[in-house]
């Protein structure tokens, strides 16, 4: 590939000794899991959100099913959740025993539209999930003003908008609680997997802490007071994120360049291709993704030149095999099910040059020109 999506070599070229040295240190200090290194990363993730509480733990996904079992999901309880995103924020309710309850999206935005969540609330509603995707974050006020008025609680997947903010508030902080991940590909960028809980309750960011590690208080080995799981985060990783954070204004600043690039470039496009929607909050672009007539056409030409494209996500969750058992039906969900249809994610990390956007953007325009004859 000319321009691979996710160019690991060189994002991590410059890294290398920092991390031989993070894991000589790791290796030598006795310290592999929930130690010195992840309560210092813990640390250093309050100060940077402001959250009152953080808890580290393995990956996005493991945070999420901490933070819904903390929150009483289980067999009977209805769980409402986008049904365009990546499919843990629907599996996570699965594997509790609860019932994803799908919501419509925004057609323009493609974020979870408070207007159908209020459609959808049942009696035995408990839980709303909002994720904020590739560079969009969901409509925190109108939901958390939903939540409110049926006693709901919302929980706030921000996997990939650590940095964002709305009306000065992090993300993450505009739910009861909320997580981010620390999975190579994402803004940050770890050396693997990895994820944070963060709230301003001190009982949920306590049951959170004990769920990560076997239903255990803090300082009290052998002890179980829950029934947790094994999702712990490892030393390797929390000191590769706690020094990525120095540098996580300066990638978000990057990555937003290369976005406007994109936006200018692609502005002769602008019939076939929809942008990202403009935001008056503080956005982290994680990838660059866009609504693309002739989607399926335009990635294999860009990869005939070398130009290696994503499809985020080829079907709406409803439309997954996992979730046939549901019986829903194409056309339940329309704006999720056009968006997926759509959806193309071109290139979008702090190491690319301007050269390489252009690049890809030419290509593309030369694509569409060719649809105008």
């Amino acid at each position: 590939m000319i321009q691979p999506y996710q160019n690991y070599q060189l994002r991590y070229k410059n890294e290398k000794e920092r991390i031989k040295s993070i894991v000589y240190e790791a290796g030598m200090s006795d310290q592999f899991i929930l130690k010195e290194k992840v309560a210092r990363l813990e640390e250093k993730i309050k100060e940077y959100t402001g959250a009152p509480y953080a808890t580290a733990v393995s990956n996005g996904t493991s945070a999420l099913i901490i933070i819904l079992k903390a929150l009483g999901v289980k067999p009977g309880v209805d769980v409402l959740t986008p049904a365009f995103s990546f499919i843990a924020t629907a599996s996570c309710i699965s594997l509790l025993g609860g019932n994803p309850i799908f919501v419509d999206i925004d057609k323009k935005t493609g974020m979870i539209d408070p207007d159908d969540v209020k459609r959808k609330i049942t009696p035995s509603s408990r839980v709303i999930i909002a994720a904020h995707l590739f560079s969009v974050m969901a409509n925190m006020h109108r939901l958390r003003d939903i939540a409110d008025e049926h006693g709901l609680f919302l929980v706030e997947d921000s996997a990939v908008a650590l940095g964002g903010t709305i009306d000065g508030v992090s993300a993450g902080l505009l739910g009861d609680i909320g997580l981010y991940s620390f999975f190579p590909a994402k803004p940050i960028g770890g050396i693997g997997d990895g994820g944070m809980i963060v709230t301003k309750d001190d009982e949920l960011a306590a049951r959170c802490k004990m769920l990560r590690n076997h239903g255990q208080e803090a300082g009290k080995r052998f002890y179980h007071t829950l029934i947790g799981y094994n999702y712990r985060m490892d030393e390797l990783v929390a000191d590769f994120i706690t020094q990525r954070l120095e540098q996580l204004e300066q990638i978000i600043e990057t990555r937003g360049e290369l976005a406007e690039l994109y936006h200018k470039e692609l502005a002769s496009s602008a019939t076939y291709v929809s942008l990202p929607p403009k935001t008056e909050y503080q956005r982290v672009y994680y990838t660059y993704l866009v609504q693309a007539e002739y989607r399926d056409e335009l990635q294999s030409f860009l990869e005939e030149k070398g130009i290696e494209t994503v499809v985020f996500y080829p079907l709406a969750i409803h439309e997954q095999k996992a979730y046939q058992h549901l019986g829903h039906q194409q056309g339940d969900f329309p704006n999720a099910e056009q968006f997926a249809s759509k959806s193309l994610a071109f290139p979008l990390y702090p190491e690319m040059r301007h050269a390489d956007v252009r690049q890809i953007t030419e290509r593309v325009n030369e694509f569409y020109a060719a649809k105008q004859h």
